[in-house]
């Protein structure tokens, strides 16, 4: 039973100086290694926990950067407006207002992609961990 705080990457339940581990291993089933149990599981709660944080992260990154997209589109708008030849020049500010458009989205989904493979690689690891542990059952997870 550990009373110090959890760490940054362990989950805080609420269940303070009680102790799973104690109480799975006093319901012992033969043939069933309770602690082995234990730690499998805890380490798939960890990568669920940094999955999550991963793709939080990629989301408010993709988020910061529609944002910073939307202004600075915002800002080119507004200082093409202010131009006495942009009747001449419509068609002009228009592709080039549209090839921006399609860079940034490009960008942007570029973005999410990169963040959805981070994801996908902490899930692939913790799965390829869990298959070892169950070829090799002597082996920690």
């Amino acid at each position: 039973m550990s009373d110090s705080k959890p760490k940054s990457n362990e989950a805080d339940w609420g269940f303070a100086g009680f102790d799973f581990a104690k109480l799975i291993e006093s319901c012992q089933i033969s043939g069933v290694d309770m602690t082995a149990l234990i730690d499998t599981e805890k380490k798939n709660i960890d990568a669920l926990m940094e999955v999550n944080r991963s793709a939080y992260d990629g989301w408010r990154n993709l988020m910061a950067q529609q944002a910073e997209v939307f202004q600075e589109t915002m800002k080119a708008i507004a200082a093409e407006a202010g131009g006495e030849s942009v009747a001449g020049r419509r068609t002009e500010i228009a592709r080039e207002g549209l090839e921006k458009a399609l860079a940034n989205m490009r960008q942007l989904a570029e973005t999410a992609t990169e963040s959805q493979k981070q994801t996908m690689e902490i899930l692939r690891r913790r799965f390829e961990d869990g298959m070892a542990a169950m070829r090799n059952p002597g082996a920690r997870a």
